[in-house]
């Protein structure tokens, strides 16, 4: 599977907390970063904004002015994560650090003690169950679905 090197403009909180969850659970930070995202996605109307640009991370504390540290870090994605971050960011309308950002505080914990709990090849990591992105056309009108599972009524979506 191909991998896409990239970098992310990320915290220092975040880098720190990435760093202690793969000391503790002896997971790659790829996999810890794509299983917070994937539980982000699952409460999708939580995060989700509509219209309006892309928001990114805040540049200054809100309490203190002082500039928020960031650093750019290097990461190595399967090409299907990346794409699957790329259809996450025109979800929540904000970009990939943010969203790493947010899925880091809201669901970290979350995922150590998912992590925890599984012993090495019990358990697919594979954050692509039921995930696609569906072409439709009619007449000359091109329409994408993003199913981030299983929707009801599946049948219905399928009918030209």
């Amino acid at each position: 599977m191909k991998k896409i090197p990239t970098t992310y403009t990320m915290r220092l909180e975040v880098i720190k907390l990435l760093k202690k969850a793969v000391k503790k659970t002896k997971r790659r930070k790829e996999v810890i970063i794509t299983l917070a995202i994937r539980e982000m996605l699952k409460d999708q109307k939580k995060y989700q904004r509509e219209g309006g640009r892309i928001e990114n991370q805040a540049r200054f504390d809100e309490e203190t002015g002082l500039p928020i540290p960031k650093k750019r870090v290097k990461v190595r994605f399967l090409e299907r994560e990346y794409l699957y971050f790329q259809d996450a960011k025109r979800v929540f309308l904000r970009s990939i650090s943010h969203i790493i950002a947010i899925a880091i505080f809201t669901h970290l914990e979350k995922i150590i003690a998912l992590l925890l709990t599984i012993k090495d090849g019990s358990w697919d990591f594979y954050p692509f169950c039921n995930y696609a992105i569906i072409e439709k056309r009619i007449e000359n009108i091109t329409t994408f679905h993003i199913w981030w599972g299983v929707p009801p009524n599946v049948e219905i979506l399928l009918q030209k």
